[in-house]
Formats: structure tokens, C-alpha cells, sequence
């Protein structure tokens, strides 16, 4: 019986090597994402660096401002999570509220420590089967979110600071205005597009279904009015914090900052929007009459206020509820096959 040898070429000399699978390539959006932190995020601690030494929460008062903070962003978490409840339940899906709200906090810690928004996957991956109803459904009703907030936002970027602040010039405000009307005019010619083709149509009804669902005047008006009522305890939250450092401001003023943040913060970035949120707050509060030592102080307890306490209990859902990291891979996998 003859070896094999390199005459035949049919026959491998060796086993070939198994060779683990391969890893999958960042997109280039999440890529630009991370470029976008790294550079914003350079150029606050090397403007930080420049400014007074910050001023930490030290009076009684300011530590009870801090901890104001802290329960007023639960709070908001907690209209989050029943604006999402009340989008899953519209398309007939089946989740107990109790996974809805810890879902929600399990969301907003992923999106703190990964990048690409992943958080978002994890909601995605671990509600669908929870709620009996498919993955791009609970997509869906992310995405409804999302709109609900822009659109709450761009209002409040332009009425408070246009309107009110004269910080917005003419020429932003028309920007603006181009963007959504032109985005709005692509939506409905392209929606038209997906119905008439059938394939197409199937695989994109579940996604908009969400959105589409809010034409109607009573579930639409409600989600508005949670979408308002979140921004609305949002502002709170950084007046709150500004309180915590010896910064008071009115609604209108923590108004127009959680807005202009949460502008800069459709920027793609990497996790907790890192950088360009930064950016934003510093502009804002000097905008507002704050100095720059105020602004890093603002900043840092920003900081810990929206990141760290939601992370923490996100990452104990997670290990505790919902199996940890090997419980999302079985769900992935899962839904793979």
C-alpha cells in the first residue's frame, strides 16, 4: 500500500487542522464609533486637565442633591421600562413586566460596557423568547423607541435652545428641519418600495409594525406623553446634579443640556456614548454661565449618577436572573438554529 506523498494531491498528508470560528469582523460604524470616543474623549481630559481642580459633593445639601439624582434617574428607568412594556404588549407579545423593567436595566448596562450599542442585542436576544414573539418584533419596539425620543428631543433642542436660549443659530434650526423632513419623505417612498415587494415586505413588517402602531391616536399620544414625562425627570436628574456641585440652574436651562447632550449623542460612539456626551455637557454648561472648573466637576458626577449604579444592577440581573454570559450564548445559539 503506498504513503501518501505530495504525487497525491487528493490525499492530506496530515489532519487538517480544526480552526476556531472565525471571529466576527466589527462593523464599520461601530469601528467609527469607537474612533469618534477615543478622539472626543482626548480632547475633554486634555481640556479637563487645563481647568481647577473639580469639586466633589461634600455639604449635606449637595449629597442630598446627589442622591436626588440617583432616584430620579430610577425613576425614569422605570417609565423606560413601562413605555417598552406597553410597545410589546401592542404587538401582541406576551412579557411579564417584571422581565420588561429588569430587561431594560440589563439594556443600559450592556450599552455602558460594550460597544455598538450591544446592550440593545441583549434585550433583543433574551426578550423575544421570553415574550413568545419573534426577534425582529422586540426590534421593533426598539426602534419605535428611538423615534419617540428623537423626535421629543429635536423638539426640545430647537424650542428651548432656539427659542429661549438663543443658542441655536438660524441656520441649525433649518438644518434640522432638512433632516427631518428629508428623512421623512425617504421613510414613506421607501416603506412604499418594501410593500410592493412581498419578500422584502415580510421581513420588514415585523420591524416597522412598532412604529407604524403609533399613528394610532390613543396608544401614540400615550407613548408621547411617557416619551415627554422620561425627559422631563431626565432634566431633573441633571439639575439634580448640578445642585450636587454647587451649579443651580432652572428647568429651562437643565432642559436645554439634557437635550443638546442627547443630540451630540446620536453621534455614533462607544460605550455610555462616551466623548461626544462629554463634549456636549462641557459646551452646555459653559454655554449656561459655568466655569470650567464647575463643568469637570458636573461632568464626573454626571457620570456616576446615568453609569454606575444602573450598571451594577444591570450586571447582578444579569448573573443572577438571567444565567450570565453563558445563558446569552445558549439564547443566541438557539435562535441560530
Amino acid at each position: 500500500m503506498s504513503t501518501p506523498t505530495s504525487e497525491h494531491p487528493l490525499v492530506p498528508l496530515t489532519p487538517p487542522a480544526v480552526t476556531p470560528e472565525k471571529r466576527r469582523r466589527r462593523s464599520p460604524l461601530s469601528v467609527l464609533g469607537l474612533v469618534v470616543s477615543v478622539l472626543s474623549l482626548a480632547g475633554v481630559v486634555w481640556w479637563a486637565s487645563k481647568q481647577q481642580a473639580p469639586q466633589l459633593p461634600h455639604t449635606a445639601a449637595e449629597i442630598t442633591a446627589l442622591i436626588g439624582a440617583i432616584a430620579l434617574y430610577a425613576l425614569a428607568t422605570v417609565v423606560r421600562s413601562e413605555r417598552w412594556q406597553r410597545l410589546l404588549v401592542d404587538e401582541q407579545a406576551t412579557p411579564r413586566r417584571s422581565d420588561t423593567y429588569a430587561l431594560t436595566v440589563v439594556g443600559y448596562m450592556g450599552n455602558n460596557v460594550l460597544p455598538a450599542r450591544a446592550g440593545d442585542a441583549i434585550r433583543v436576544v433574551l426578550m423575544a423568547p421570553l415574550a413568545k414573539t419573534s426577534n425582529r418584533t422586540v426590534v421593533g419596539t426598539l426602534l419605535a423607541e428611538r423615534l419617540l425620543d428623537v423626535a421629543v428631543l429635536l423638539v426640545l433642542f430647537v424650542v428651548v435652545g432656539y427659542g429661549l436660549l438663543g443658542e441655536v443659530g438660524g441656520s441649525s434650526v433649518e438644518l434640522i428641519v432638512g433632516i427631518v423632513a428629508a428623512a421623512a419623505i425617504a421613510a414613506v417612498f421607501g416603506w412604499r418600495l418594501v410593500r410592493r415587494n412581498e419578500r422584502m415586505h415580510a421581513m420588514i413588517a415585523p420591524i416597522a409594525s412598532a412604529t407604524l402602531g403609533l399613528r394610532r391616536a390613543h396608544h401614540g399620544l400615550l407613548l408621547l406623553a411617557m416619551t415627554l414625562l422620561i425627559w422631563s425627570i431626565e432634566a431633573g436628574v441633571w439639575m439634580s446634579v448640578g445642585a450636587a456641585v454647587g451649579f443651580d440652574m432652572d428647568p429651562i436651562e437643565g432642559l436645554y443640556l439634557v437635550a443638546l447632550a442627547s443630540v451630540f449623542s446620536m453621534i455614533p460612539s462607544g460605550p455610555a456614548y462616551a466623548g461626544t456626551q462629554d463634549t456636549a455637557v462641557a459646551i452646555g454648561i459653559k454655554a449656561i454661565g459655568g466655569t470650567g472648573a464647575t463643568a469637570v466637576s458636573y461632568l464626573l458626577m454626571l457620570r456616576f449618577v446615568i453609569v454606575v449604579p444602573i450598571t451594577i444592577a444591570g450586571l447582578i440581573l444579569m448573573v443572577i436572573r438571567y444565567g450570565g454570559l453563558a445563558k446569552l450564548r445558549s439564547v443566541r445559539a438557539e435562535a441560530k438554529n
